[in-house]
């Protein structure tokens, strides 16, 4: 197999594999899943400033100020006024949200567990030891590099993105 095909393969089994895991959590409720990862940030991050919660998802503020309000709604999340700078907030999981963030991160580790039942210690070590790797090699890259634009790429029309917004770049290739 050819390095551009096992990569494109390699890009569609990483885009169903994390499809799959969201489509068996059943711990989060449906009205929340799309805040989830604002909310498991806050719980490994700890308290922060929306600024900073929305640089760590690479998310515009508008987005991350709308999925806060739906957390603080439901009591997952709250936010109190920074003492150090009152024109912002800072922001944490509640105790409900933590606990809806280690209940989900349980059924993940039941739904693995039983997907990869019949696979062997060598298999799964092997899987979990590239995934790290992956991840690490995936953190070490530049911002905006690899953004989908490849040597091969080229666009096929006036990209409807400006470079401000580090998401664009991907939506508008799935776009067309």
């Amino acid at each position: 197999m050819s390095r551009k095909r096992a990569l494109s393969e390699l890009s569609d089994d990483l885009r169903g594999v994390t499809l799959l895991l969201r489509r068996g959590d059943r711990t989060v409720p449906v009205q929340t899943r799309a805040a989830v990862a604002m909310l498991a940030t806050l719980c490994r991050q700890g308290e922060m400033r929306m600024v900073e919660l929305s640089e760590c998802l690479l998310l515009d503020m508008s987005v991350v100020s709308r999925r806060l309000a739906h957390l603080e709604e439901f009591g997952l999340a709250v936010r109190r006024p920074n003492p150090a700078d009152g024109r912002s907030c800072l922001i944490s999981a509640t105790r409900a949200g933590r606990r809806m963030v280690a209940d989900a991160r349980r059924a993940r580790a039941v739904q693995l567990a039983d997907a990869t039942d019949g696979w062997d210690d060598t298999d799964l070590d092997s899987l979990a030891r590239l995934l790290r790797r992956l991840h690490t090699d995936l953190g070490l890259l530049p911002p905006q590099a690899g953004a989908g634009h490849g040597p091969d790429w080229t666009p096929t029309a006036e990209p409807p993105y400006t470079t401000a917004s580090p998401a664009a770049p991907s939506a508008a290739r799935r776009e067309s």
